[in-house]
């Protein structure tokens, strides 16, 4: 059987595409013509499919034409046992890794087995093929000179660099690819050290992990710089296998410049940690949501802010935590996100761990990839707790100054002429008779009501001043409850009180504020009828103390409940509408919040929350 009949077409036909279209047609032909006339039985496989068997190898197995073989599985022509290992070698050679030479079963063309001595080639073929030669064992020695020859063929045409080292860790053989490095000309570089050109500073590394391969004789991987002629260092990644001869063990290393990966990977890394320090600083919070809702990433701020540690957050649904109430808002806006790709803002409420609620203003952002498909999405929190209660109290302070402005002008312009008035009336009643005195009394008590709403209107304007000065909010309350003990008594209602600490001061005018807790204790009195309670708990919150006064009265309707504090509104027969007006005012001025809560037949809870610290 001769090459030229056989396979001669062979030598064009096989050459891929992409062979011929980056100008290696020429090297890889003669490459082919090489194993053509080769004794020396060469198989290659890709995806474990047969690619090209030259004739030696044909003939070992039986057979004489390649398209007999090309194209079909290796697997039918390798025994079950050995298939596994096969599999294991293949994956080696792919990476570079020298598996060294195995004996194999295979099957040839009649169906009789012959037992073949494999040596796989360990290069990295970027087509992703494997170049295995095969031998019967116990094959003449002769056949080694071809493999050598073979060797150096694929070696000397890599763009790798492939050297062999001695267990001393100097080179017997180094590839064409070197002369980049060496000064001195690759054939003076056989016997001298092969970390004779690496950076000082990574010297100690290597002779460190040459001496654990001599020790376990396992595959390593290493990165280090080498320094070229020029000067310059590059980054290498070797690859170094143990391999056995016949007197001692030696080392096939292949090695590439890595130089342009490890810059980009370096780059990628610094600009990791500066946003990585960006986002663990900031007192946002940062989270990254996955297209299925799922939250990947949560800032540290998470701890600080809302109390729960990143891995109570990572994982789970992108909307736990939040407040039921805004959980269809925050839904929406999360759905208008993911189908639009474009910002959502929205503002919501979550839960602390400890159970206090916060308002954040989140921002919604796809996070983009060059192709433009958006696979995560990271929301932006803030805490605007605090100042949504800046603005409504500086709402509140406008309301309350204006309103305090137009008190003072009314209650200026009435209380003259209404003095007049009472003066005339007392001497016209004296010179009456009985009869007409009556209709003078009624007249003096409607006066006494106007007068009652003017000096109401004063205290709005200029609630009873007083010095600020440092009180036990527990004695100050105290005081208020006993001013209203004897009318809570004739009902029949019971005042109970209960405090976190024995001690809390707060800055305050006095009488002022004992104005706000007589006003309020007096309206829980009135809405209650008969045998009642009313509970009063003062708590501390951080920097803030609340004075909660709770009572089991009739309780208001949600409609009037929203008016409450509005000017000459009251639910009191006798009531003018001014007293929970004023209240709210010094509240406000003292830096605090009244919050009134109620349901029909529940009862009324009025919430007083106030600054523990000195205010300005």
């Amino acid at each position: 059987m001769t090459s030229n009949d056989t396979h001669a077409p062979s030598i064009n036909s096989s050459l891929p595409p992409e062979i011929k279209q980056q100008g290696l047609g020429d090297t890889i032909t003669n490459l082919i013509k090489y194993y053509e006339f080769s004794t020396t039985a060469v198989v290659v496989q890709k995806n474990g499919m047969w690619v090209y068997l030259n004739p030696s190898a044909l003939h070992l197995l039986g057979y004489e034409h390649l398209s007999e073989v090309q194209g079909k599985s290796i697997w039918d022509f390798i025994v079950k046992a050995d298939q596994q290992m096969v599999s294991e070698r293949i994956k080696a050679s792919i990476n570079g890794v020298n598996p060294g030479t195995h004996e194999q079963k295979w099957f040839k063309k009649d169906g009789s087995i012959i037992p073949l001595e494999i040596t796989a080639v360990p290069v990295e073929n970027f087509l992703g093929q494997t170049t295995a030669i095969i031998k019967k064992v116990n094959q003449e020695s002769q056949h080694v000179r071809d493999t050598l020859q073979h060797y150096q063929l694929i070696t000397e045409n890599m763009n790798e660099i492939v050297s062999l080292l001695d267990r001393r860790g100097n080179l017997l053989y180094v590839s064409p690819t070197y002369k980049e490095y060496s000064k001195d000309g690759i054939h003076n570089e056989i016997g001298q050290s092969a970390i004779k050109y690496a950076h000082e500073d990574d010297k100690e590394f290597l002779k460190s992990e040459f001496f654990k391969l001599i020790k376990y004789r396992k595959p390593q991987t290493l990165k280090y710089r080498l320094r070229k002629i020029d000067g310059t260092y590059r980054f290498i990644e070797s690859q170094v296998t143990c391999i056995y001869g016949q007197a001692d063990c030696q080392f096939i290393v292949v090695s590439r410049d890595v130089t342009d990966r490890h810059l980009a990977e370096s780059k990628l890394r610094i600009s990791e940690l500066k946003h990585r320090m960006i986002l663990e600083h900031s007192n946002d919070l940062i989270c990254l949501m996955s297209d299925e809702g799922v939250a990947v990433y949560a800032s540290l701020s998470y701890k600080s802010l809302l109390g729960y540690e990143q891995d109570e957050v990572v994982g789970k649904d992108i909307l736990t935590f939040i407040h039921p109430e805004d959980y269809e808002k925050c839904q929406k806006a999360i759905l208008k996100l993911t189908e639009t790709k474009q910002p959502v803002t929205t503002i919501y409420r979550k839960i602390h761990a400890s159970g206090h609620i916060l308002t954040l203003e989140a921002k919604g952002m796809a996070v983009v990839d060059d192709r433009g498909d958006a696979n995560h999405f990271v929301f932006i929190s803030r805490d605007i707790t605090e100042k949504i209660k800046l603005e409504q109290y500086r709402e509140n302070i406008e309301k309350l100054a204006l309103l305090g402005d137009v008190a003072a002008g009314f209650a200026h312009e009435i209380r003259n002429p209404l003095t007049s008035i009472k003066g005339f009336i007392t001497l016209l009643a004296e010179e009456r008779n009985e009869s007409e005195r009556g209709y003078h009394q009624i007249i003096e008590s409607e006066l006494e009501k106007i007068e009652e709403v003017v000096n109401g209107f004063i205290a709005l304007a200029k609630p009873q001043a007083g010095d600020v000065a440092e009180v036990s909010l527990l004695k100050l309350v105290k005081n208020a409850i006993s001013v209203l003990t004897p009318q809570a008594s004739l009902k029949n209602i019971r005042i109970n009180i209960s405090s976190q600490l024995k001690s809390i001061i707060i800055r305050c005018q006095r009488n002022q504020m004992k104005q706000v807790f007589i006003n309020i204790l007096k309206n829980a009195v009135e809405a209650i009828e008969q045998d009642g309670h009313i509970d009063i708990i003062l708590e501390e919150q951080q920097d803030r103390v609340c004075v909660i006064i709770h009572d089991n009265g009739i309780g208001i309707e949600e409609e009037r409940l929203q008016r409450i504090g509005v000017p000459f509104y009251t639910n009191k027969e006798k009531g003018i509408g001014l007293g929970m007006t004023v209240s709210n005012k010094i509240i406000t001025e003292h830096k605090g919040q009244l919050k009134v809560e109620s349901k029909p037949g529940e009862g009324t809870k009025v919430v007083i929350d106030l600054p523990k610290y000195p205010f300005k």
